[in-house]
């Protein structure tokens, strides 16, 4: 296994964008649940924050399959790239992520199945690998995040938190719910004629703004209220990562071959559950893992 240093695990500017772009995505935390609340086009000072919460809840839970292809497109200080990519969802873990540079040529992917995840930056020629609690190691975002949050952000399917430490408000014909999670004051926006999230924000202990992830374009694909248009913003890095959906499907059959990329032979390969300075034989060419 190849050896490696912790410090060299790229974070916010270096090495695997790629992986970034799977970890910008879950900048917000979520719970699971179902059950309705009147569609009303405004919202209304009587509905009750568990109504709410399950009437986001009710929109998605019948969701067993996504698939989505569009253009996912990065502005940072150092870059400002664009590339056509393919998100392929599969509850209740399986997750893949592909972008292609011109003429369909792949360039990157992250693959995770709830356990593990793989993924590939043919721009470093590296391939990371490991348990999905290593994933955290190469997140944009500070915030803790689980597994399913991440599919959820990928989507545009995020939930409002849900507990006693949240209040709810109505602000701009929306619910507002605002709380604590960690160090961080969280604030959601729903929808209450879709019930769905179109805004989330995240700010430091003195109010200042750290990250945005805003929902726009809906579209209503069998039944479910889903996002065209996913934007994350992080203003104090002047950072931006823009994904728009061209076309979205739900609940089709998802062959796991599809979940499945080479990664070239030259790769360097890291083991993130590999300690560091343990050295050892680089994997030869493999294919990524399958769910």
């Amino acid at each position: 296994m190849t050896s490696y240093n912790k410090e060299d695990v790229p974070r916010s500017r270096a090495a695997t964008k790629f992986v970034q772009i799977a970890g910008v995505f879950a900048c917000v935390l979520a719970l699971h649940g179902c059950a309705a609340l009147s569609k009303s086009a405004k919202p209304t000072a009587e509905a009750w924050p568990e109504e709410v919460f399950l009437r986001v809840a009710e929109n998605y839970r019948n969701i067993k399959s996504f698939r989505g292809a569009g253009r996912l497109i990065i502005d940072t200080p150092e870059m400002q790239t664009q590339a056509p990519a393919t998100i392929l969802v599969r509850k209740p873990d399986s997750m893949f992520i592909k972008l292609e540079a011109v003429f369909g040529i792949d360039v990157g992917f992250f693959f995770a199945d709830g356990r593990n995840f793989e993924t590939y930056s043919p721009l470093e020629n590296t391939y990371f690998y490991g348990e999905i609690s290593q994933m955290q190691a190469l997140l944009l975002f500070q915030m803790d995040v689980t597994y399913d949050e991440l599919m959820s952000g990928a989507m545009g399917t995020v939930l409002p938190p849900f507990d006693t430490t949240f209040a709810m408000t109505i602000e701009d014909d929306a619910y507002r719910f605002d709380g604590r999670r960690e160090q961080w004051q969280i604030s959601y926006w729903v929808d209450p004629k879709r019930g769905a999230v179109t805004k989330a924000e995240q700010r430091d202990a003195t109010g200042a703004l750290y990250a945005r992830q805003t929902f726009r374009s809906f579209r209503s694909v069998k039944g479910v209220w889903l996002p065209r248009l996913i934007q994350i913003d992080k203003p104090q890095a002047r950072e931006r990562l823009t994904i728009f959906y061209e076309s979205m499907n739900l609940n089709t059959a998802i062959d796991g071959k599809e979940f499945s990329m080479r990664v070239p032979a030259s790769a360097k390969r890291i083991n993130l559950a590999e300690p560091p300075n343990h050295g050892g034989a680089v994997t030869p060419d493999k294919q990524g893992s399958k769910p």
